[in-house]
C-alpha cells in the first residue's frame, strides 16, 4: 500500500509540564519520535532473507511491507528534529505550518492530508508524536476493515504503555472509558456493534468507551467525505485541548467510531511511547 502519514511533532519546555512536550529536557522528546520513526521505517520494504545455499540475500515480506511518506508537521520553530541521531534525519520531510498556535498544529495535519488528495494514497494517516506501532499487519487491518466496513465508519486502535523490565503491570492500555455524561458529548449515537472471525477467535468491534486514540487512518473516500462536512476544519477545541480535539472531534462528528472490545484489545494497538500513564498509576 501506498501511505501518507502527517505526525503532529511539537516541543517548547514549560513550567509545570502536563504532556512530555512541554518538559524542560528535549529527551523524552528525541526518544519517542526516533522510536515512532524507526518502527514505521520498519513496516517499509527493506526486508530481507539470507539464502544460505546461494550465499545472497532475497527480499522478504514484499506483501506486508509499504510504501510510507512520512511528514512531520511543525511550526518550523518549537521541535526537535535538529536533535535527531543522523540515522533518523533522512526518514521523514519536514511540513512547516503557521498555525494560530502551536497546540494548533493538528488542524494543519488535517489540512496537509486533505492537500494531497490528488496524490491518490490507499491511507491517509494522522499521528501525535509518541505512537509506536509495532504489529506488521497494523496498516493491513486497517485497510481491509476499513473496506469490510461502510465508508462511514471508522476503527481506532487501542493505545498501550509498556514497561521495559519486569513490572506490577506488563501492560497498561491508557484510553479507559469516560463518565457516560461526558461520552455522549461526543458520541451522542454509538455504533451498533459488529463481529468478525479472526484468528484467535470471534473479535467484537464496538463504539468506544473513550474515543481518544492520538490517530486515525482514512481511505481517500473517507477523507473526501470529511473535507464535505460543515465541521470541517471548525476549529472546535472542546476536547481536553487543541491536540486531543484535532484527533479525536472531527472524525468522531463525521464517522461511526469503532475499537476492538477490552477482551481482544491487542487485535488492533499502538505504543504510547514512555511509561507516562504507568507512572501516574503507580503515583497515585
Amino acid at each position: 500500500m501506498r501511505i501518507l502519514l502527517a505526525i503532529v511533532h511539537y516541543w517548547r519546555p514549560e513550567g509545570k509540564a502536563t504532556h512530555s512536550s512541554l518538559e524542560q529536557s528535549p529527551l523524552p522528546r528525541i526518544e519517542a519520535l526516533q522510536a515512532q520513526l524507526l518502527s514505521l521505517r520498519r513496516l517499509m520494504g527493506n526486508q530481507v532473507q539470507i539464502n544460505i545455499a546461494k550465499k545472497a540475500v532475497e527480499l522478504t515480506n514484499s506483501q506486508l511491507t509499504h510504501h510510507i511518506d512520512i511528514r512531520l508537521i511543525t511550526d518550523g520553530k518549537n521541535h526537535v528534529i535538529k536533535l535527531l541521531d543522523d540515522d533518523y534525519r533522512g526518514i521523514a520531510d519536514v511540513v512547516v505550518a503557521e498555525p494560530p498556535s502551536p497546540r494548533h498544529l493538528g488542524f494543519s495535519a488535517q489540512q496537509y492530508l486533505a492537500s494531497e488528495l490528488s496524490s491518490e494514497y490507499d491511507l491517509y494517516g494522522y499521528l501525535e508524536d509518541d505512537l509506536v506501532i509495532n504489529d506488521p499487519l497494523f496498516f493491513s487491518k486497517i485497510h481491509w476493515m476499513q473496506h469490510e466496513l461502510k465508508e462511514k465508519s471508522l476503527l481506532l486502535p487501542n493505545r498501550y504503555e509498556q514497561a521495559n523490565v519486569p513490572s506490577q503491570v506488563d501492560k497498561l492500555y491508557i484510553d479507559g472509558p469516560f463518565a457516560e455524561k461526558e461520552l455522549k458529548k461526543i458520541i451522542p449515537e454509538p455504533a451498533i456493534p459488529i463481529q468478525t472471525k479472526q484468528a484467535g477467535g470471534i473479535v467484537r468491534l464496538e463504539s468506544p468507551l473513550n474515543p481518544h486514540a492520538g490517530c486515525f487512518f482514512l481511505t481517500p473516500s473517507q477523507l473526501r467525505l470529511w473535507i464535505k462536512q460543515p465541521h470541517w476544519q471548525d476549529g472546535d477545541c472542546s476536547f481536553v485541548s487543541p491536540l486531543e480535539s484535532a484527533a479525536t472531534l472531527g472524525i468522531a462528528k463525521t464517522f461511526s467510531l469503532y475499537k476492538t472490545s477490552q477482551s481482544f484489545s491487542s487485535w488492533l494497538e499502538i505504543q504510547h511511547w514512555g511509561t507516562w500513564f504507568s507512572n501516574c498509576l503507580v503515583n497515585s
